[in-house]
């Protein structure tokens, strides 16, 4: 049966849909988890010639419920997903562009869904053609003898790819990148994604981990115990830098922004703290989940606050030690090559100038790495140039309080930075 929508080829096309076949195949992998999905699997099947004759993607969500297609395929930019909870990291799509990426790369695309119903699991299927995306086809429903519900995507008539493109290790990446601290958040559970048979692997992307515990005390002396695990990213991640807030039963029930987005520097992370203490969060609360009111119960409040404070200052750690040990000498090879520095000559006392102005430059850097970001490359040389005579007089004393007015300093920063203005 043939179903008009809400929908105008121009209004698809002006949308921002995905541009590269990759993230078009994210698109209904993030679909099939929205659905409830703990597996998805890609399968790619081509000639010998390595063209290739059709993309499948299945999952073993809940399928597609027949009465939500006037939201989900009947209108765009709009969907179902957008009156669900945020702050979690189970609902991606909220606007319905995912089931348009094939227009990408392919001449229609057909949903086999396999759905619960009260007389038992229905099966139908669902049709968009490239060249007509404001109608879609649907069959019949009809009972099933599928074992479980979920949802396949068939997508054929593919042009402007071949084989390599999906076996390629460049894709293999892109999904790990995309999809590895999902998939690690949810390892427990056992979520994965194949393609082919075959398992994406994510560990390789794990530059370091860090376990711990730690037991916060309400003011009526309640303890509750925090298991806290992070990992920082070799490369950037698809999702933004949170804390992922698990139960006892291992199930994210929300997520915060951690207090490292912004940085300057290629600090990739992630935190995962499982407690029993989020077993009484309520996900009716999820759109007051801020820093402050997470919890309705003064009690919870405070614990929630104190465990922000030791999240903080767990990553400020970690931060300040992947500065001091990898980024600091990737920014002073930077001044370097962009001739930031002031100029040197062969002599002794120049090469003593040098190595005392890096390493302030080093100590500024660590204290505060956005120190150096969104300056124009002359503001740099001419802030570097000052520091470099000042550290000449006997005034050098005098930078210490001046920087302080700029850049919050520890102790030990103040420590290091005074001992080289010594």
């Amino acid at each position: 049966m043939k179903n008009s929508t809400k929908i105008t080829n121009a209004s698809i096309e002006s949308a921002g849909l995905p541009k590269d076949a990759k993230q078009a195949i994210a698109e209904y992998i993030w679909n099939g988890f929205d659905a409830k999905a703990t597996a998805v699997s890609i399968a790619i099947r081509s000639n010998e010639l390595g063209y290739i004759e059709h993309i499948s993607i299945s999952d073993n969500g809940e399928g597609i419920a027949p009465d939500t297609l006037d939201y989900s395929f009947g209108n765009f930019l709009d969907s179902l997903k957008k009156a669900q909870p945020k702050r979690t990291s189970y609902t991606r799509g909220k606007k319905g562009k995912g089931r348009f990426s094939f227009s990408l790369f392919a001449t229609r695309a057909t949903w086999h869904t396999v759905v619960a119903q009260r007389q038992g699991l229905i099966a139908y299927t669902l049709t968009i053609n490239r060249d007509t995306k404001e109608t879609y086809d649907s069959s019949e429903s009809l009972p099933s003898q599928s074992e479980h519900t979920g949802t396949t995507v068939l997508l054929d008539g593919i042009f402007g790819l071949n084989a390599m493109t999906f076996e390629s290790e460049d894709f293999k990446d892109f999904l790990a990148q995309e999809f590895g601290w999902f998939l690690y958040l949810n390892k427990e559970m056992g979520y994965n994604i194949t393609i082919n048979g075959n398992p994406i692997a994510y560990q390789q992307l794990i530059q370091e981990t860090d376990e711990t515990s730690v037991t916060i005390y309400s003011p009526q002396e309640n303890s509750f115990v925090f298991k806290i695990n992070y990992i920082r990213w070799k490369y950037s991640i698809g999702d933004r830098y949170y804390y992922y807030f698990l139960n006892s039963h291992k199930v994210e029930v929300t997520k915060l922004l951690s207090s490292f987005n912004n940085n300057a520097i290629e600090f990739h992370h992630s935190v995962y703290v499982e407690s029993a203490f989020f077993d009484s969060f309520e996900m009716s609360d999820m759109t007051l989940s801020t820093e402050g009111n997470l919890f309705s119960e003064k009690e919870q409040q405070v614990v929630y606050r104190k465990l922000l404070a030791e999240l903080r200052d767990m990553l400020e750690r970690k931060q300040k030690k992947y500065v001091r040990e990898k980024a600091v000498d990737i920014k002073l090879e930077e001044l370097t090559q962009k001739n930031l520095l002031p100029h040197y000559g062969h002599a002794d006392s120049d090469s003593d100038r040098k190595a005392k102005l890096l390493q302030l430059v080093q100590e500024l850097y660590i204290a505060n790495p956005r120190a150096f970001v969104g300056i124009k490359a002359d503001l740099i040389r001419t802030y570097l140039g000052f520091l470099d005579l000042l550290l000449q007089t006997d005034r050098k004393a005098e930078i210490l309080p001046i920087i302080e007015q700029a850049i919050p300093l520890s102790d030990k920063e103040r420590e290091r930075i005074g001992m080289i203005l010594r």
